[in-house]
């Protein structure tokens, strides 16, 4: 089996866990290469991997689906040439709906999904084929260890900017009469931390009069693409509503606010900008906590960044979901907040920082959880039983026509 994994640069951030599928697949028997895109000619990287031969690629999120030209007709390579495409969906599908537009007709595209909702954004963009769910995992050979010694008290995760920032730079692009539709549905997101955005959208809308509607539909069957760049940018500011809410009511206690900031710095609180994944895990790893706050790109599931928090041995602090005790024991292996109480949110932020070695003790077994659970190789041997089972259809469908 030759199996081609191809990538948009060296560094995969928060996405490099996937790296370790190589080695599990090579240990499998697989023969196979790893294709960076961005390395030289794309001619030339096209034509190594053409060279391969491969029966399967594997690349994140469709970033590195190539098209070429048949018979006046763009079309993927993997279609042109007989190979079966997977992309692993660690993302929010709606963030790469260009590339997804343009693969709605394709034959051999297998999308897998790390969220389940992200099977809706798929049907929404048009793919209607069924799709695969793995959870998220953490490959310990690419993280760091954590410090043995704790010095910080409490980390919180960006990226984290005021809202108002991003609702100013939507308005500027938007329609003056669909401003007021924006800010319902993101206030409707808000308040409803666990609802989609395709289904509050629609729901929305639904209360806007008959002519705002009929306006507003022409609008996005005309403009496809305008949409979805519109409800991710619904998404990214009720994100941020819900970040910014936090912080807000968290003046005078010491954070330390890890990523990108824009916006006022509240008393107390120290922005730590970072230039590399390295540097964000290290100051997590000294930390006792790390308040963390979903986005609305991560609907149902765990996400990679509560797991690798959780690895570095600094207590998961994270708003309360019902699909959460699927993968953390509330009060045990994480710190649960509900994300609009703030008494609940300041007092357990209060106890913790008074209590450094519950959250310490809380941080360890969240540690030997994800060690336990949440590692490359089930989900290799998915990906490997998956490819099997292709070839194996395959060849079965080649002996029945012969």
């Amino acid at each position: 089996m030759r199996i081609a994994f191809l990538r948009q640069g060296k560094d995969l951030g928060i996405n490099r866990h996937i790296l370790a599928f190589l080695e599990l697949f090579r240990e499998k028997g697989a023969q196979v290469q790893d294709f960076d895109l961005t390395e030289g000619n794309l001619q030339e990287v096209v034509n190594r991997l053409l060279d391969f031969s491969p029966l399967f690629t594997l690349d994140l999120n469709g970033s590195c689906v190539v098209f070429g030209e048949r018979d006046g007709e763009r079309l993927p390579i993997f279609d042109a040439f007989g190979f079966v495409h997977v992309s692993l969906f660690t993302d929010e599908p709606l963030f790469h709906f260009p590339t997804l537009f343009d693969l709605r007709r394709a034959n051999n595209f297998l999308p897998v999904v790390t969220d389940l909702k992200y099977a809706d954004s798929l049907r929404f963009l048009g793919h209607e084929r069924g799709t695969f769910y793995i959870t998220p995992f953490v490959d310990p050979g690419q993280m760091i260890e954590p410090s043995e010694e704790r010095d910080i008290e409490a980390v919180f995760l960006g990226p984290v900017v005021d809202p108002n920032i991003i609702a100013q730079q939507v308005a500027k692009n938007l329609k003056e009469e669909y401003v007021p539709y924006f800010f319902e549905v993101g206030e409707f997101l808000f308040r409803n931390p666990e609802a989609h955005i395709l289904y509050v959208s629609e729901y929305i809308l639904s209360m806007f009069n008959q002519s705002f509607q009929e306006e507003f539909n022409k609008w996005r069957q005309e403009n496809p693409q305008d949409y979805v760049r519109f409800l991710n940018d619904i998404s990214f500011y009720a994100t941020a509503r819900k970040r910014w809410y936090i912080l807000n009511f968290l003046e005078g206690i010491n954070l330390k606010i890890v990523g990108l900031f824009e916006g006022e710095l509240k008393e107390g609180h120290e922005h730590v900008p970072i230039e590399s994944w390295d540097q964000a895990l290290e100051i997590i790893g000294r930390s006792y906590t790390t308040i963390l706050s979903y986005p609305h790109a991560v609907p149902t599931g765990v996400g990679f960044a509560p797991l690798e928090v959780a690895y570095m041995g600094s207590a998961p602090f994270i708003d309360f979901r019902a699909t959460l005790p699927g993968f953390f024991t509330p009060d045990q292996e994480i710190i649960t907040y509900l994300p609009l109480d703030r008494a609940d949110i300041e007092e357990k932020v209060v106890y913790y920082l008074e209590n450094p070695q519950e959250a310490m003790e809380i941080g360890q077994r969240a540690r030997e959880r994800v060690l336990q659970n949440y590692t490359p190789q089930d989900r290799a041997e998915f990906f490997y039983k998956m490819f099997e089972d292709i070839l194996s259809q395959a060849q079965s469908s080649q002996n029945s026509e012969g």
